[in-house]
């Protein structure tokens, strides 16, 4: 553009000729012509006079060059022929509301080199875009909405999935991603399952980090959040939250919303943070010892991610002041609500309850009776007549036990047969079943037995007991006995003193209580206040 515009200038204001501008300028004196020639077919009228308004939007407009459109010499017919039917396909896809399982670019181009084809990826997408269009109507171009988000206004909520080795087990876990709007700040946890109890727990943890509410959540219509009634007689169907978004909502004060059905655009930060959130933590490192190792392992990135802006023309300074701004501007959190659901259950002939067609042992004397169980994401408490019995880690599965050996020890000792081949023997810390095995069986059953009950009733862990077994062997004892266990036992701590053998704090527990009671309490209260709610949307629909 710059060569054509000193070309004129030399023609129309210095008054040169074509020949003399040609050889100045060393171009060809063709290329000259044409320029002057353009020129004075746009801009000149049949009086030579130059219309101005025309030489400015000459000049001020890049060159147009009639390059004819070149064919791609790599992709045959027979490439063609395929990349077509996989469009096809597509479509028949769109128009059967699988429009998630079409093939992409690259599905086409890795089908291509499955086949035995050689040809690049970038050909491939010159070709699907070269014939796109003729395959029916183009769809016309989506119009975004660019929204403004004051702080503290907004957060978004959604699921993602992430696949880890834990303990050198495979297994995919659920991951829960808050998005707060203004500032594009980000927090996730991690959870063995996607369900009622791991979204309460999600909600908690988030408020309590944060240390405060937003006036607005968003959704999409998972079902542990929004129930969908249809409509009758010509009347269109109506969503409500569930019982446990009604009790979070109330109890958090902060109003729902609901994205349409297959809209994900409509919480479209919260969907981007997911995918940014699960390729910055994950993509490095799979593997962890335990579950709280990997959700350790996200906070770390988290830090680092949200010290990032990330948003173009935004800095990262800017960032932390916008996320200032929303920890200003939310409505001060409550104390943590307890997150767990309670259900009656009667023990079986084992002295078990089933839970999730999975059983969880309770002391024996309880067998046949009821107890109430509180379930949380990762844990089960049994609780008889207001007194805790028995807690479990929440098994993933079906068909699965979690036995106890401490709540057998009395029926032990009637038929102590039947401990070597137990369950709940099994399901002991590997070095305490092999100090039995050496030690006690098979002759001094009822003694070991005997030393577990006083174990349990003195609040003895299993740590502990192995403990003391390490030291008499380290000091020679061949054959150690329940007196020796004792023994030892006293000398290493003080076994009236259950504070120090549980190794808990005092204030801790009594902090602890005090909570639990608490969310009893919200418990109760909000579950009536939600059997009224739930009645009158009925009654309304």
């Amino acid at each position: 553009m710059v060569e054509r515009n000193e070309v004129l200038h030399r023609y129309r204001v210095q008054g040169q000729s074509k020949r003399q501008i040609a050889q100045e300028m060393h171009i060809s004196r063709h290329t000259v012509d044409k320029i002057v020639w353009e020129y004075e077919r746009v801009c000149l009228d049949a009086e030579g006079v130059c219309d101005m308004a025309a030489l400015e939007t000459l000049t001020g407009s890049k060159p147009v060059f009639n390059t004819p459109e070149r064919g791609c010499r790599v992709v045959t017919d027979e490439m063609k022929s395929i990349i077509r039917d996989c469009l096809e396909d597509n479509r028949r896809k769109r128009a059967t509301g699988m429009r998630k399982l079409q093939m992409n670019n690259k599905d086409i181009h890795a089908l291509l080199l499955e086949k035995g084809f050689s040809v690049s990826y970038p050909s491939v997408c010159n070709h699907v875009a070269r014939i796109s269009g003729n395959m029916g109507p183009v769809p016309s171009p989506e119009v975004f909405i660019r929204r403004e988000h004051p702080a503290g206004e907004e957060c978004e909520f959604d699921w993602g999935e992430v696949p880890l080795v834990i303990a050198g087990q495979r297994r995919k876990f659920q991951m829960a991603v808050f998005t707060l709007q203004h500032s594009n700040r980000r927090s996730a946890w991690l959870f063995p399952r996607q369900d009622t109890l791991a979204l309460m727990e999600a909600h908690r943890n988030f408020f309590s980090e944060v240390g405060g509410v937003p006036r607005i959540m968003v959704y999409d219509n998972m079902k542990v959040a929004v129930t969908v009634r249809k409509g009758g007689r010509g009347r269109p169907s109506s969503k409500y939250p569930t019982k446990t978004m009604q009790r979070l909502s109330l109890y958090y004060g902060f109003t729902e919303r609901f994205c349409n059905a297959r809209s994900g655009w409509e919480k479209g930060s919260v969907e981007r943070a997911v995918e940014i959130v699960r390729h910055e933590a994950f993509v490095s490192r799979q593997s962890f010892n335990t579950l709280a190792e990997a959700q350790a392992w996200l906070e770390r990135t988290l830090e680092r991610v949200n010290s990032v802006s990330g948003i173009p023309g935004v800095s990262d300074a800017e960032k932390r002041s916008r996320i200032d701004a929303d920890m200003e501007a939310l409505t001060p959190a409550p104390q943590p609500m307890g997150c767990f659901e309670a259900e009656e259950h009667r023990t079986g002939k084992y002295c078990t309850v089933t839970v999730d067609s999975n059983n969880y042992s309770v002391p024996e004397t309880l067998v046949g009776q009821t107890v109430t169980v509180k379930l949380y994401s990762n844990r089960l408490i049994m609780m008889h007549e207001g007194s805790r019995v028995a807690e479990h880690v929440r098994l993933d599965g079906r068909g699965l036990w979690s036995m106890q050996l401490e709540h057998y020890l009395g029926t032990f000792l009637r038929k102590p047969g039947a401990l070597d081949s137990s369950t709940a023997l099994r399901q002991v810390p590997r070095e305490l079943a092999e100090l039995y095995r050496v030690h006690f069986c098979p002759d001094n059953q009822r003694d070991f037995i005997a030393f577990m009950m006083y174990a349990r009733d003195n609040g003895i862990l299993h740590s502990q007991i192995t403990a003391a077994a390490r030291s008499l062997r380290q000091k020679g004892v061949r054959t150690i006995t329940a007196d020796h266990l004792k023994v030892e036992l006293g000398a290493i701590t003080d076994v009236k003193g259950n504070n120090v053998i549980l190794d808990i704090d005092p204030a801790a527990l009594r902090q602890s209580a005090m909570i639990e009671k608490h969310a009893d309490d919200t418990l109760l209260s909000l579950s009536a206040v939600m059997n009224g709610l739930e009645h009158f949307a009925y009654s309304e629909n």
